[in-house]
């Protein structure tokens, strides 16, 4: 019972967020032209470079032993520590912000706002996604999905008032920005209220050795990643301006934000499981945990990329200001770019069981060194924006194949063959009707009834590649409390 209580909780906060975020695409559209979207992404992309390059390294390894230090009752005093380093982050993204302020025709007061604005949401973004993160880690599905919640609600009123008034893309970013701030203070009060006060402050935030064996590796790693997932708008926005970057991103934002529903849900719910299951290193159940956690995740992703292949027309017309509608090929190829990058990351995993992160710096070095290059090309011929894109996808692909190849050396792994070809049949079929053009324009409600059809068949196919799989039924059977505190 516990597992499908935890679920449950789960389901219903990733459907809250799902909603809101489907709400945050039509409203945030609406309100901002192609301009000034471009604007909110490229902010964006600069709390994403501190994110993953400063942020993330460290917030993996904090989840990595986060169930050692509560058994330990270490963890408050570690993350005590990590505050410090999260003001460092926050002050980065204060100097990158106001650097690229100055390539901008911009007032110095708007440089002053941007500089603010990108500061408070590394830091709010950081520590709410940290607290949320913990409560989930350890147990507490309801409260975690509560402040979650309470942040995405607070983040779709406060930017879209402060959007009403402006018409900026600033406005939509600050918004955000306090909501985050708002859930952080919530979430941190509560993670603080539940772990056991330490009994003494002598432990450290990274014990030695692991800056050199996890944290820079990992770092240098997720560099690649943040220039393969949005480092490179600041490119585009050079060459082709601020009002074709926001057309395209509005297109890569809606796969991702579909995409975002199941890797959430994936990340909240079996994520926490499989690092229960790998604390104990060397182990011959943490080398199956990858494997387990492969079978699972993979086909259904895949199952996801071709629903929205499917429905990328019917979504466009749905969610998204008529002043976009003609982006479906960045839907498309937002697919693909989704659906290699989440795979990725599952297949980056296997470097989590023996702590072993420069292995994930080949992979994503590959991916972005091949953008890189592909964007360069392009600039010496009359391209456009949406061949940028195809090479974007393409560096996706280069990035999977080669982590495949990394980590099959690194963690061996079965993949449950079955599971995999079935996964594989509505692929070739979304693929082979955009082929023959028919899944072309549509009204209102055949769009509805299309999405409608699509959801269902997605969750039949869900359900049959769940049903009965031995990976899935070992991560379901870990507990992350101790028996007699499940409630």
């Amino acid at each position: 019972m516990t597992a499908a209580r935890d679920f449950f909780w789960v389901a219903i906060g990733r459907l809250v967020t799902a909603l809101v975020g489907l709400a945050t695409i039509r409203l945030s559209t609406g309100l901002l032209p192609p301009a000034q979207f471009g604007v909110l992404s490229i902010l964006l992309t600069l709390q994403h470079f501190c994110g993953l390059f400063l942020v993330n390294p460290v917030g993996q390894y904090i989840h990595r032993y986060t169930h050692e230090w509560v058994d330990e009752t270490s963890l408050l005093a570690r993350l005590r520590k990590y505050r410090l380093w999260v003001v460092v982050a926050g002050g980065a993204g204060a100097l990158t912000s106001g650097i690229w302020t100055l390539s901008q025709p911009l007032l110095w007061e708007d440089r002053i706002l941007i500089v603010a604005a990108v500061a408070l949401m590394v830091v709010s973004a950081t520590w709410n996604g940290t607290s949320v993160f913990l409560l989930n880690m350890l147990g507490h599905r309801a409260l975690s999905v509560g402040w979650a919640a309470v942040t995405v609600f607070l983040g779709l009123a406060l930017s879209w008032a402060l959007t009403t008034v402006s018409g900026a893309g600033l406005s939509w970013f600050t918004g955000q920005a306090l909501a985050l701030a708002i859930g952080a203070i919530g979430a941190g009060y509560t993670v603080r209220r539940l772990l056991p006060r330490p009994t003494t402050d002598k432990w450290k935030l990274l014990e030695p050795g692991i800056l050199r064996s996890y944290i820079i590796p990992l770092a240098m790693a997720t560099g690649f990643m943040w220039w393969l997932l949005s480092g490179y708008r600041l490119f585009m926005e050079a060459h082709w301006g601020l009002a074709e970057l926001g057309r395209a991103v509005v297109g890569l934002s809606l796969a991702s934000q579909l995409w975002s529903l199941v890797e959430s849900l994936a990340m909240q719910f079996l994520y926490p499981l499989f690092y229960r299951r790998i604390a104990d290193i060397g182990t011959p159940d943490s080398a199956l945990a990858f494997s387990d956690l492969l079978n699972t995740l993979g086909p259904i992703y895949l199952v996801l990329a071709a629903a929205t292949v499917a429905g990328a027309q019917s979504l466009l017309l749905l969610l998204v200001d008529s002043t976009y509608q003609g982006v479906v090929t960045f839907v498309l190829l937002g697919a693909a770019i989704e659906c290699c990058r989440t795979l990725s990351n599952l297949l980056a995993t296997a470097a989590q069981v023996d702590r072993q992160m420069r292995m994930l710096i080949p992979p994503y070095g590959a991916g972005a060194l091949a953008l890189t290059v592909g964007l360069l090309v392009l600039t010496r011929f009359d391209a456009s924006i949406t061949q940028a894109v195809m090479v974007l996808a393409g560096a996706g692909v280069i990035t999977l194949v080669v982590m495949a190849i990394v980590m099959s050396r690194l963690q061996a792994f079965r993949l449950d063959l079955v599971r995999w070809a079935g996964a594989m049949v509505p692929v070739a079929l979304s693929v082979y009707l955009v082929s023959v053009e028919l899944l072309g324009p549509v009204g209102v409600v055949r769009a509805v009834a299309s999405v409608v059809a699509i959801g269902v068949v997605v969750a039949t196919w869900t359900v049959a590649l769940l049903w009965k799989n031995p990976g899935t039924k070992r991560l379901l059977a870990v507990q992350l409390r101790p028996p007699g505190k499940q409630g």
